[in-house]
């Protein structure tokens, strides 16, 4: 299914969210943020490289952790990807804007044929590749014709496409990482972290 997690500059999920969105999500985690005026992206970590990462990084940041349902189970197909005519699979880098998904667009296979020649050469592809490939090809506006939730993150701000939840300060694309709990269980530290509440066990 995959889960994208939009936080604003003083939130950051703490490192147990983290462990039980990479659970649910086994296939690999992504990160993008701002600085020096572009977006920079890494990506094909795992739970504790990306906490360890985001306690670093000033200001919102957007992560994404996948469930492979389209393309192989590679770092490279991790997202996110750079808004090019080519959608990069580099593992790190710099771009004016990147592309996370959440679902599956199944026709993305039509959308690619009919694209021009010279944008994904390689065979290395993904829906979410092609739909990042399609956005500098065509503009934003067509994630709005496309199934699935989006996350565009650009050098000036960030643009959600699709039906997003309210969770822990962050707007998230889906709860399906959340274990058997209510969000009762949790509080908001000072430092903007979601903790267990009181002495409770974690999950």
């Amino acid at each position: 299914m995959c889960v994208i997690l939009a936080c604003p500059c003083n939130v950051r999920p703490n490192a147990q969210t983290l462990r039980n969105c990479e659970r649910a999500n086994p296939h690999g985690a992504g990160v993008a943020w701002r600085e020096d005026g572009e977006v920079w992206w890494m990506k094909g970590l795992d739970a504790d490289e990306l906490a360890d990462l985001i306690e670093r990084i000033e200001g919102e940041i957007v992560m994404h952790f996948r469930w492979a349902s389209v393309g192989e189970v590679t770092p490279k197909l991790c997202h996110p990807f750079p808004v090019t005519p080519c959608a990069t699979t580099r593992l790190t880098g710099r771009a004016q804007a990147v592309l996370f998904h959440n679902g599956t667009w199944t026709g993305w296979r039509d959308a690619l044929a009919r694209m021009p020649r010279h944008r994904i050469t390689d065979k290395l592809v993904s829906d979410s590749r092609v739909a990042a490939s399609l956005v500098d090809h065509l503009g934003p506006q067509v994630l709005n014709r496309l199934p699935g939730k989006y996350a565009l993150f650009d050098r000036n701000g960030t643009e959600l496409f699709g039906d997003w939840r309210e969770w822990g300060g962050m707007k998230v694309s889906n709860l399906a990482f959340l274990p058997a709990c209510t969000p009762s269980d949790y509080f908001l530290s000072s430092s903007g972290f979601w903790t267990l509440d009181e002495d409770e066990e974690p999950f």
